[in-house]
């Protein structure tokens, strides 16, 4: 028998999922969202709001459009060589703000952050579109590449464009508020993907770091906001990091770009 509770979330969940900017979320997690919320919020409607908003901080620089996947798929398919391929990668990074912001440093920035032995296996937490940089990054022809993210649309798209791009892998999804992917890396890039954890609970971010099963994190933050203004976001997330390296014992090296902040840190893992 349906409780009043479970109704309500039901409600809650196909409002929230009509909404085309949240629409190939993964349910589980506008379940779960949605649950915390009628727990604060007794009005549906301020539960609604409620689940928006978190969503809305998870999504991050996102802004809602319905990208035309099957498209892009097809363009990269159509490609006669990994030059073409990464010139179509390339086009479409410019498509969201954080990709394109980080496409004028892309020759130099993987091989920085890897060092001279490429990683063997890479997991790219909260991955967005990075890994269509994967033509920059050097690997080897045998590498694996595990990518995941809370938009099953783009988990489609990017199960099928990764195996295009010269390394093996694949993508899922995952809630990095309630779970770690179970996944044993050489590498973990988590690019921009604390701020959003922390604005969700104070302390995410800084738990993720710590559970990561990689002896080598790439973590990055956005220096100005999407509007390219400079609100101090880079002395902050500098404290940030500097604060946590030092209880963790992490050296990390940094790395500058115009809009963004990379830490490189080597652990005992």
């Amino acid at each position: 028998m349906t409780t009043p509770r479970e109704t309500k979330l039901a409600e809650l969940m196909a409002i929230v999922q009509a909404s085309a900017r949240y629409r190939s979320i993964d349910p589980r997690l506008i379940e779960r969202v949605g649950r915390e919320a009628l727990q604060r919020y007794p009005s549906l409607k301020a539960a609604v709001k409620a689940t928006k908003t978190a969503l809305h901080q998870m999504i991050g620089a996102y802004d809602g459009r319905a990208l035309p996947y099957s498209q892009w798929l097809e363009q990269l398919r159509q490609a006669p060589d990994m030059a073409a391929r990464a010139a179509v990668c390339r086009r479409l990074m410019a498509e969201h703000a954080s990709t394109r912001e980080r496409l004028p440093a892309l020759t130099d920035l993987y091989p920085a952050c890897f060092g001279a032995q490429p990683p063997q296996r890479v997991l790219d937490l909260g991955c967005g579109l990075n890994p269509l940089a994967i033509p920059w990054m050097n690997l080897p022809p045998h590498a694996c590449y595990i990518a995941c993210d809370i938009d099953t649309a783009l988990c489609a798209f990017l199960n099928a464009a990764i195996p295009l791009l010269g390394v093996h892998g694949e993508a899922g999804i995952c809630d990095l508020t309630a779970s770690l992917p179970p996944v044993v890396a050489d590498v973990a890039l988590a690019l921009k993907v604390v701020p959003l954890l922390e604005q969700q609970r104070r302390g995410a971010g800084a738990d993720l770091l710590r559970a990561i099963q990689a002896p080598r994190l790439i973590v990055s933050f956005p220096t100005r906001s999407l509007g390219g203004r400079n609100v101090g976001m880079a002395t902050t997330y500098r404290g940030y990091m500097t604060a946590l390296a030092a209880a963790e014992g992490w050296s990390p090296q940094v790395i500058e770009l115009p809009n963004e902040l990379v830490f490189v840190i080597d652990r005992n893992v």
